[in-house]
């Protein structure tokens, strides 16, 4: 029997592959182009030889995928059927590299993109859990972007419909960086709140690049992480210019306890947007669907839902302009009338008081229009840029480089050595550092001329962040190590 890697595409009517793309537990996506219309589609093939519970799963993706992928911020899926060889597939909307993922190991977003992409995966989470569906493995490698950049949610290979499970295999599949404390400790009730924790996980890897309970120079070895998971607090972001409410917005969405969490990802998603108000941002929609029947005299909003969300579909009734019809008796006095000249002057004069209203309405529309719009600026939310250390005066990030090699090394006298390398040659700039205390964001930071430092060890690990601060008072991302210290 042929493996995985070893089956060649399938043959599909109407279609010519073109390359791999990419391969899952149980399948593989190949780059095809369709004929007609003419456009190149991403297929997930099942593999040849799975057993019959993941040709049962596939077909459970297919359908869970057509109830929401018509979302804006859900992958799109095309069509469905078997090949010849009797391969069942998938054809789906083809979003070109890199994913977030991959996007990730270069290193973190700036805020505002972050902010923007989990609004609208927020959205779509949010229309999954109204159609009952509980995604169950949201996480930077199933987030990809379309032609036009826009994020879109993948791979609904695992999820299901929330409840009570009656399967021990349903919670299998899920990766552990960003699963949640119930999942990894056994829970078999599917609920909402595990997606709501896993797009805060995500969230935060966009801001800092990585996993929230990973840490440079621990154990990658998944029970260790997920023992930090369950256990550990969540560790600071470690960036000067991500605001102190985004942290407890992460903090709160990634409780330990899922009745502590924001109650759903449209709650998360509002969350978010004040965030981006607070830092002057233009607010990121959360595009919701809404059933039509709401066209016609439901009524405009569900039970608790969020007036202020987009729905997609539903458009706000515009009411007929009031026409006044004239009466016949009306229309034959007038036809019998003949237009005299001081009928004429009648109508001139009026003319002109209308021209002269008409004007002052305008006017008084402009003047209206400016102070509006005085009156919206003065009461938008202020950015709390000056309450952050160090990095204010550039808020979304500079181009100032980090410091280079970063590494630690234990005296064995109770204290840590941190060096690093200047960001670049010829740098003039000095640097700041800190402790990097798990579930903390109140350690100062210090600042030196050196590119060493000697802290005090702490048990278990002992980790320090530094940035590079330029003469102009901007600083870089921060750098992070830890050294395992007794």
């Amino acid at each position: 029997m042929s493996s995985p890697r070893e089956a060649a595409p399938p043959e599909i009517a109407g279609y010519t592959h073109l390359r791999d793309l990419g391969a899952g537990g149980y399948s593989r996506v190949y780059l095809y182009e369709q004929h007609m219309p003419r456009r190149e589609v991403a297929v997930k093939v099942m593999n040849a030889d799975v057993d019959g519970s993941s040709a049962s799963r596939f077909e459970q993706e297919a359908n869970l995928m057509a109830r929401v992928s018509s979302h804006p911020a859900i992958l799109s899926i095309y069509g469905a059927g078997v090949s010849g060889d009797g391969r069942p597939f998938l054809v789906m909307e083809y979003c070109p590299p890199p994913q977030l993922g991959m996007m990730l190991r270069q290193g973190p977003l700036d805020v505002a993109e972050a902010l923007g992409t989990a609004i609208q995966i927020a959205g779509a989470v949010e229309t999954a859990h109204r159609a009952g569906i509980v995604h169950r493995d949201i996480k930077p490698a199933n987030i990809l972007f379309t032609s036009y950049r826009r994020p879109v949610l993948s791979d609904f290979g695992i999820s299901v419909m929330s409840g009570p499970s009656d399967h021990d295999h349903e919670l299998r599949g899920m990766s552990v960086p960003w699963a949640p404390p119930e999942q990894l400790v056994g829970s078999r009730t599917v609920s909402p709140a595990s997606d709501v924790y896993s797009l805060a996980a995500t969230t935060y890897a966009m801001l800092t690049g990585h996993s929230p309970f990973e840490i440079a120079g621990a154990s990658d070895d998944v029970y260790d992480l997920a023992r930090r998971i369950v256990k550990d607090p969540l560790p600071p972001l470690g960036r000067p210019d991500v605001p102190p409410s985004l942290y407890r917005v992460l903090r709160i969405a990634m409780d330990k306890d899922p009745a502590h969490r924001y109650p759903s990802a449209l709650a998360l998603a509002r969350a978010l947007q004040q965030v981006e108000g607070e830092l002057g941002l233009p607010t990121t929609t959360a595009d919701l669907y809404q059933e039509a029947d709401t066209l016609e005299g439901a009524p405009a909003h569900g039970e608790g839902e969020d007036p202020g969300a987009t729905r997609l579909g539903v458009f706000s009734a515009v009411e007929p302009a009031a026409v006044i019809r004239p009466r016949a008796s009306d229309r034959l006095e007038q036809d019998a009338q003949e237009p005299d000249a001081s009928t004429d002057r009648r109508w001139g004069r009026r003319r002109l008081l209308l021209g002269l209203a008409s004007g002052l309405v305008a006017v008084l529309v402009v003047v209206g229009a400016i102070v509006a719009s005085q009156m919206s600026q003065e009461s938008r939310p202020q950015a709390t840029f000056a309450t952050l250390e160090p990095g204010h005066s550039d808020p979304l990030g500079s181009m100032v480089p980090a410091p280079r090699d970063l590494s630690g090394a234990s005296g064995g006298d109770g204290t840590v050595t941190f060096t690093w390398s200047a960001p670049q040659e010829g740098w003039e700039g000095s640097y700041l550092f800190r402790e990097d205390v798990a579930g903390s964001e109140e350690v100062p930071l210090e600042r030196t001329d050196a590119t060493s430092v000697v802290v005090a060890a702490r048990q278990g690990t002992t980790c320090i962040e530094v940035y590079s601060l330029r003469a102009d008072g901007k600083t870089s991302a921060a750098v992070r190590s830890c050294v395992q210290t007794p």
